[in-house]
Parts: structure tokens; C-alpha cells; sequence
């Protein structure tokens, strides 16, 4: 299912927020002639778009009742390269402004198309949630219940960072982080169960730890002005790629500073000058610091709809932003276009800002909602 809990997406909500600027007005003083937009629609466009513009197969857009302004615009972006697809560059590069226009405005004229049935929806707290929870059931026996470690020497994963997560679980995954029996047991996994998978750790609340019996926790407060750089203040971490220490298992600390001291572990980041003491008091300072969930199991697609809504919502009928309507868009013409704007490899530097974190997972969900709405 592609229903998802959103993750590392949730790290752009600040950016998502801004309003883009209002795109030039466009040419419109060209006479629209319907009857040979039609004509250019039947012999041009009808094999992907049809001529009722519901796109022909999954990967082709609906065109019907989209914004004139942005057909237009999509065309131009065509015809000049600004978007790469051989069949509708080569298209748009016979078309004159007129046709572009008359084209344009008889797909923008066709009624709304009726929604085909669609995966359901996301809804909060879904399947993704538990899906993470029972792939992650593998890695409870070590790390404990809900990947809150109290063994010694054990890394607690609850509350930690997902992004921060997917990327040692890659690492151990394919050897870069050696360990026979973690690169044994991960590298069977698809992409996507080791997101839901750091997604449901993530969305832990590890209780507060009682003080270990080694080290100084007051002492330890004095010595971690350094690390609070990176790990942020009391080791709450928000940086995605960069772990919380807050809530961690206290021997597990003191190994892994050890190690990068000694040099038996390397980061070009992560220099350590401490002696054994002092490593066992910052330990212990991070150890019983109250970490929070890194997510919010139910803060998901919703949340993320609300953002995207502000442009593409049915207000945008009214302002003059020239953007298209997702709702009762095709599902995997969306994620598609999501993936290109992510990657950088359609241009808008708005689009990829608000997505460039986006996982796959992320993706298909926002499509998945979109794609069984009603259109707007």
C-alpha cells in the first residue's frame, strides 16, 4: 500500500509555507478560435489526452478544465526545451501562438472529468504506521520494545531522525558500515519498508532514563558546548542526517566516543579529545535528556495537502498564480512529475525547494490523494 507516514517530508513544512511569486501575466490578447483547437486537439493530442482530455494512460495528464494560462505555459515550456518530452516537444514545435492558445483553450473549456475509482486516500495513522511497526519487529529483540535499548551497549532507535535512520540502514546494508549480521539481515529490504521502518521509530517517545551509575551528569553539561553544534542543544537533533543523543543508551555512547576518539571509527566531522572520564559524564548528561518523537505519527499527507492547497486549491481560480489542479489528476502522472521536480529534472526552483526531501513513499501518498478527489 502506498499510504505512507511522512517522514523526512515533514522537515520542509517551514519551506513549503512561503508564497510563491506571482507568475508574469501571459499573453492574452490572441483571438481564441475553439473549432480549431479542436481540430489541433483531434489531430495532435487526442492519442494521449483524448478529446474529453482524460489522459490515455496513467502516465499522461488530464488536461480537461486545467487553467488556460497554464496549458499555455506548458506548451511554450515545450516548444523552448524548458521541458523535456520527445512527443509533445516535437509537437508543440509546429505550433504557432494562436495554436498554442486555441489548443489550450479548448482542453481548458472541456467540463471537469469525473474521478475513476482511485486507491483510498491516505488517512492518518494508516497502515504505513503499522506496516514500519511489523518490519521493524526484526529489530526490536536487540533494541528493544518500540527501539527503546536497555541493554547495554545497545542503540535505542525510538525518536531518532528518519533521514538519519534510512541512511545507516543503507549503510549497514550494503557493507560501507560493517556488521555481518545487521548487512545479512537489512539488505533484503526494499526502499520503501526501510521508510516506514525509520518512520515508525521516528515516531517514538522514549520514556526518561534514570541516570547511569557511571559518570557525572552536572559534569557532563559542562563539556558538550562542542557537540550541541551538530547534535543541537540538550542532543536534540534538527538536522535530518545528523543523530539525536538525547534518551541514549549511556554504554552505547561511551563506545561509540571512544571510538572516534581512538580513530577505530572515522567521521570527517566528528573529532573527539576527551579522556575515558569525561566521555562517561557527557554520556551520562545525554542519557537522561527527555528526547520527543522526531515525528508525528499523525501529522502526514494532510498536512502536507494544506500546503500544496494554498496554490493548487480551488482558490487558484481567483489569484494570478498560473499553476495546474491536482485534484482528480492521474495517480502515476503525478508522481512522475513530483519525482522530476524533486530531482531537478523539471525546472522550478519553488517545486524542488518544497520537495527536495521528499521520499518516494511521500510521493505516492500526495499522488494517491490527489488522484481520488474529485476535480476541482
Amino acid at each position: 500500500m502506498r499510504n505512507v507516514l511522512l517522514v523526512v517530508a515533514l522537515l520542509l513544512l517551514a519551506a513549503c509555507a512561503e508564497k510563491p511569486e506571482p507568475a508574469a501575466e501571459p499573453a492574452a490578447d490572441i483571438p481564441v478560435d475553439l473549432a480549431a483547437g479542436r481540430v489541433i486537439a483531434q489531430a495532435d493530442c487526442s492519442d494521449c489526452h483524448g478529446m474529453d482530455g482524460r489522459g490515455e494512460t496513467d502516465t499522461a495528464p488530464n488536461l480537461a478544465a486545467q487553467p488556460v494560462e497554464y496549458l499555455v505555459e506548458s506548451i511554450h515550456a515545450y516548444k523552448e526545451g524548458q521541458r523535456l518530452h520527445a512527443a509533445p516537444m516535437e509537437l508543440a514545435s509546429g505550433m504557432s501562438d494562436a495554436d498554442i492558445r486555441n489548443v489550450a483553450a479548448y482542453y481548458a473549456g472541456l467540463p471537469k472529468l469525473s474521478t475513476p475509482p482511485a486507491p483510498p486516500a491516505y488517512q492518518p495513522g494508516d497502515s504505513s504506521y503499522h506496516e514500519g511497526g511489523q518490519t521493524g519487529s526484526v529489530c526490536t529483540e536487540c533494541h528493544g520494545e518500540n527501539g527503546y535499548s536497555q541493554d547495554p551497549g545497545v542503540p535505542s532507535l525510538a525518536g531518532q531522525q528518519p533521514a538519519y535512520m534510512i541512511v545507516a540502514t543503507g549503510e549497514y546494508a550494503n557493507g560501507s558500515r560493517p556488521h555481518a549480521a545487521k548487512e545479512g539481515m537489512l539488505k533484503a529490504l526494499a526502499q520503501v519498508d526501510v521508510e516506514k521502518m525509520a518512520m515508525y521509530f521516528a515516531a517514538q517517545v522514549p520514556p526518561v532514563r534514570e541516570a547511569p551509575s557511571f559518570g557525572d551528569v552536572k559534569r557532563g553539561e559542562t563539556l558538550v558546548a562542542g557537540c550541541g553544534e551538530c547534535h543541537g542543544s540538550q542532543g536534540i537533533s534538527h538536522d535530518p542526517l545528523v543523530p539525536s543523543l538525547a534518551g541514549q543508551e549511556p554504554v552505547y555512547l561511551v563506545n561509540a566516543l571512544k571510538s572516534y576518539r581512538d580513530q577505530v571509527r572515522k567521521h570527517e566531522v566528528m573529532t573527539v579529545d576527551m579522556t575515558d572520564s569525561a566521555i562517561e559524564d557527557v554520556a551520562a548528561y545525554y542519557s537522561v535528556q527527555q528526547l520527543h518523537a522526531a515525528v508525528d505519527q499523525n501529522l502526514a499527507v494532510e498536512e502536507l495537502v494544506n500546503k500544496c492547497d494554498r496554490c493548487h486549491g480551488t482558490a487558484v481560480s481567483n489569484s494570478r498564480m498560473v499553476v495546474p489542479g491536482l485534484n482528480g489528476q492521474n495517480q502515476e502522472y503525478l508522481v512522475r512529475v513530483m519525482k522530476a521536480y524533486r530531482d531537478s529534472d523539471r525546472g522550478s526552483s519553488l517545486m524542488h525547494k518544497m520537495s527536495a526531501d521528499y521520499s518516494d513513499e511521500t510521493i505516492e501518498a500526495l499522488a494517491s490523494y490527489y488522484s481520488s478527489q474529485p476535480a476541482n
